[in-house]
């Protein structure tokens, strides 16, 4: 296992808790693919997945921080879209042979759990 879930990245409500979860599986399905030496069409399958469910939990977060006047809204939002485009980059340097598919998780392992530590649990204070 690449990353443990652990229960004090949980914020309090079920859907982000759950989403977190599923980022967490996907990325520990990436490197599991990776271990075991697929292809790189195999690779980018799962990344764009990756990609694309952070970008569905993402708004699934905002629409939360909407709902209980998260005063940092627009400030996380913001993060939201540098981790999109911090990704997206890095994928180019990947598919491009200048990063290797260790870094690429821990590029990835890196933006989540921070992520998550670092901004996501400031909306558990403001959860009731």
């Amino acid at each position: 296992m690449f990353v443990l879930w652990k229960p004090c990245y949980c914020i309090g409500d079920e859907l982000i808790d759950r989403q977190h979860q599923r980022l967490v599986s996907l990325l520990n399905y990436l490197y599991d693919r990776i271990m075991e030496a697929c292809s790189k069409k195999v690779i980018d399958l799962v990344l764009m997945e990756l990609i694309r469910y952070a970008e569905t939990h993402f708004q699934d977060e905002e629409e939360l921080m909407r709902r209980i006047n998260y005063p940092e809204l627009d400030k996380h939002q913001k993060e939201h879209e540098r981790l999109v485009t911090e990704v997206f980059h890095f994928k180019e340097k990947f598919d491009r042979g200048l990063a290797t598919k260790m870094e690429l998780l821990h590029f990835l392992r890196e933006w989540l759990v921070n992520h998550v530590i670092n901004e996501d649990l400031k909306i558990k204070c403001f959860l009731k």
